[in-house]
């Protein structure tokens, strides 16, 4: 087996940029830190087409076109659309035993897993345009996905909740204002004097047992939180 040749000689060899052109290019793409491939598709020096033939060289990986090809959207559902958008690949059919998935660059070796878990299969990438491969993304994992495959699921409409508005609350009449005031005023009795005739059995010290002013003021402080309640517990 011949060894394989890196992108750069690729590239001379196709004449698809000068040796001037590389050094600049490659020059940018360590200042920017991206690979070879990304920095001469965005100086757009050579096809697009032409740059990612040569790519797949490199990598010893298929060319493909997507639009060639008949994708098996049942493989394709299979994936949740927000990994395909982020890691930037669609999965096409099964060939040999592998799940191919077409994509620009190598996916990382941590997807692959989760999607040989998925797919109860190996995948192997091969290499298509960025133009075709964001096309692809664009019809089999549109970003409404999850919506729409919920509802073909369901065949049901989707019941929308209606916004319930609350019932305007009536005014009291003097009946019941009356009662509210009597049960508030009873709730601030019973507070007062159960705390001062029942102060000698609770955990008091002995101190506020043996000052009035002072068991006065817990009476009363005692008997307003009592009233509190019970007023708002009587209002509407």
């Amino acid at each position: 087996m011949s060894e394989r040749r890196k992108l750069e000689t690729i590239l001379l060899a196709n004449k698809l940029v000068t040796g001037e052109q590389l050094n600049q290019i490659v020059s940018y793409a360590s200042a920017v830190g991206i690979d070879l491939c990304e920095a001469v598709l965005q100086k757009k020096i050579a096809p697009p087409e032409a740059v990612m033939m040569a790519y797949a060289e490199s990598l010893g990986l298929p060319f493909i076109h997507i639009d060639d090809i008949s994708v098996d959207e049942g493989i394709a559902a299979r994936v949740d659309p927000m990994t395909a958008r982020q890691y930037s690949f669609v999965p096409i059919s099964i060939d040999q035993g592998h799940v191919l998935l077409a994509t620009t660059k190598p996916i990382v070796p941590d997807i692959a897993d989760e999607l040989r878990i998925i797919f109860n299969l190996p995948v192997r990438c091969v290499i298509c345009t960025p133009a075709e491969l964001n096309a692809a993304i664009v019809k089999y994992f549109p970003r409404d996905a999850a919506r729409v495959i919920k509802i073909e699921r369901s065949k049901e409409p989707v019941p929308v909740a209606k916004e319930e508005k609350p019932k305007p609350v009536e005014p009291m009449n003097e009946a019941e204002r009356k009662d509210r005031l009597w049960k508030t005023v009873m709730s601030f009795n019973f507070a007062f004097a159960f705390i001062y005739f029942a102060s000698s059995y609770l955990f008091f010290p002995r101190w506020i047992v043996n000052s009035t002013p002072i068991l006065l003021l817990l009476c009363f402080i005692a008997g307003s939180i009592a009233a509190g309640i019970a007023w708002r517990t009587w209002s509407r």
